[in-house]
């Protein structure tokens, strides 16, 4: 079971064929252009109204933006890049001890994205936990590194407080009361996955993780300052991300696109991998409870000439996760199976 972790410490000099993508699906890394424009946001900003309007056009746009100022310390971000590093780099056979491929297992060290699925796996290991109750789940979490389990309770409680912020901003740029989407969403659940990238032999070949969006409200991401991989696509040409140090890559969710009634997208990104570097990224999904019923908001379309109705029909969060991990990552986007008829 071992040999399904790529987090080995050992680097391979060509890529294993269950690697290798088909040639018309590679990442064609030539062809990728750097994003010059890409929003950053000042969210400590005083002019509230123009700072709604920032996020606007970043929603609206590239479904992603970049936030300073966001109130998350520095130290505490240091603390968690620190101990996530050094989970990864723990000896292999204390590391499986949290290996599973059951994507309902709480928490889990894995690898790809979904090994029963795909028939192409993904250059990635990655460890998923969930952050919220934090009393409830913390004691799943590994007891190595030993200044794991109160380090990633304080990054986990300062995101949440910035994902509440930001999901305030949002429903303001949409028009609507800032607390619309908290009420929404419900008792919010939040998720973790720490990836981690090791250097790959033939990054041309394959993918840290395919295009895909991302099934939540709201992702919060935290890049490698040191190496490039977060690629976003706009207008039908990937772009890259460049790290910045110090911010947070900001990204609608799916359920954040129907609730905006498709104003709002949540737009295709993957990862790719490099010779020389290994890279680490965490991300913080803001989820709606399970029993939340996700649905256009009336504001954006009751209003509108008689014959608009809402883009994409009610269902609930648990519904569409269920169909979400059924899946391969890269299928056409997952709320073309909620259109409304």
């Amino acid at each position: 079971m071992a040999a399904k972790l790529i987090s080995t410490g050992f680097r391979l000099t060509t890529l294993p064929e269950n690697y290798v993508r088909p040639l018309s699906d590679r990442p064609r890394l030539s062809e990728v252009s750097q994003l010059e424009d890409f929003p950053l946001i000042d969210i400590s900003a005083t002019d509230r109204p123009r700072l709604v309007q920032q996020i606007h056009q970043a929603c609206a746009r590239f479904g992603f933006f970049q936030v300073i100022n966001h109130g998350v310390s520095k130290a505490t971000i240091d603390e968690m890049v620190t101990v996530a590093h050094e989970f990864f780099g723990m000896p292999m056979d204390e590391k499986m001890k949290l290996y599973s491929d059951d994507p309902t297992k709480t928490p889990r060290l894995s690898t790809s994205f979904n090994v029963k699925e795909e028939e192409v796996n993904n250059w990635r290991d990655y460890l998923r936990l969930h952050c919220y109750p934090i009393d409830k789940y913390v004691h799943e979490w590994p007891s190595n590194p030993s200044s794991f389990k109160e380090v990633v309770s304080k990054y986990s409680r300062e995101i949440r407080e910035l994902g509440f912020k930001i999901e305030e901003l949002i429903s303001e740029s949409l028009g609507l009361e800032k607390d619309y989407m908290k009420k929404v969403l419900g008792e919010q659940g939040q998720h973790m996955a720490v990836n981690y990238y090791p250097p790959c032999p033939e990054p041309e070949l394959t993918y840290g993780l395919p295009a895909h969006t991302d099934p939540n409200a709201l992702t919060i991401l935290l890049q490698d300052a040191t190496v490039c991989g977060l690629q976003i696509l706009i207008d039908g040409h990937w772009f890259a991300v460049n790290p910045r140090p110090d911010a947070f890559v900001i990204n609608i969710g799916d359920q954040l696109q129907a609730l905006s009634n498709g104003v709002y997208k949540s737009v295709w990104h993957r990862a790719v991998t490099n010779t020389e570097n290994p890279r680490l990224s965490i991300a913080s999904f803001m989820c709606p409870d399970n029993g939340a019923v996700i649905s256009p908001a009336k504001p954006l379309w009751e209003a509108k000439e008689e014959e608009a109705k809402p883009v994409y029909r009610d269902y609930t969060y648990a519904e569409y996760y269920k169909k979400f991990w059924s899946r391969n990552l890269d299928q056409e986007h997952c709320l073309e199976n909620f259109l409304n008829d």
